[in-house]
């Protein structure tokens, strides 16, 4: 499923532009080509940096990206989640146009939110009756983290403006931070989210951290670091699997 929340996953890998960006400190260019990328099924080719710091029996990969215009779709694909949380006995969701930002590592997004709750009637029987209607400006900030080399999300700031309708049958606040909720829970739980991306995965790499910019000009860079055990076999290996299947999450 395409839901709000895969974006923490989807943004992980370059789906636009080419890297922006510099390396951390101490990192020296292994990769830089344009490569097959596969998450959740939408496959593209894009171009792929990655970085390598080897010390302490261990090695460091960074992948430093632009997804600036991934992150136009992934806007859309919010509108789309919104849209599709419909029902003509329950909840019915509309949206005005999304907004996703990027402060200081984590991901925000806000947007214009209406809610209904239609009833058909005793056992649903019934044609559906609109109960209520509520408005807002929702404003969330969604926090990206690494625990136990699981990349995790939690939900940060939550903010509604301007509200209008019935609160007394349809707490906006109430639905929505249950929806969010119930999509983090899942997410968290997903091995194709939390999980390196192969090739990665099978050299028994792990998410270390994970963060977000915002650049001067606009653009938006994402900084992915990951460690595993040393091995010039197992560096030759990633590397050959990129260049021949690319990476999948």
């Amino acid at each position: 499923m395409r839901s709000l929340f895969l974006l923490c996953a989807l943004i992980l890998m370059s789906l636009a532009s080419p890297a922006v960006a510099q390396a951390p400190s101490g990192y020296a260019e292994i990769y830089d080509a344009p490569t097959k990328v596969n998450l959740g099924g939408r496959p593209v080719v894009a171009d792929i940096e990655f970085h390598e710091k080897t010390a302490g029996g261990e090695t460091r990969l960074a992948l430093v990206t632009d997804v600036t215009k991934f992150v136009v779709e992934t806007q859309t694909d919010l509108k789309n989640w919104i849209a599709n949380r419909r029902s003509d006995c329950g909840e019915r969701w509309a949206s005005g146009e999304p907004r996703i930002r990027f402060p200081e590592g984590a991901i925000r997004f806000s947007i214009y939110l209406e809610i209904e709750y239609w009833s058909c009637g005793w056992n649903g029987q019934g044609d559906p009756t609109r109960l209520a209607q509520e408005t807002g400006n929702v404003d969330v900030t969604l926090i990206p983290y690494v625990e136990n080399g699981k990349l995790q999300a939690r939900l940060g700031a939550f903010t509604l403006s301007e509200q209008t309708g019935l609160s007394k049958y349809l707490p906006l606040e109430f639905v929505v931070r249950r929806a969010l909720e119930q999509e983090l829970a899942k997410l968290n739980e997903n091995p194709k989210f939390y999980r390196a991306p192969q090739p990665l995965f099978d050299e028994n790499f792990v998410y270390e951290s994970i963060s977000a910019a915002e650049t001067k000009d606009d653009r938006i860079v994402i900084t992915a670091l990951y460690k595993g055990p040393a091995s010039n076999p197992a560096r030759e290996r990633i590397l050959r699997k990129l260049r021949d299947d690319g990476i999948t999450q």
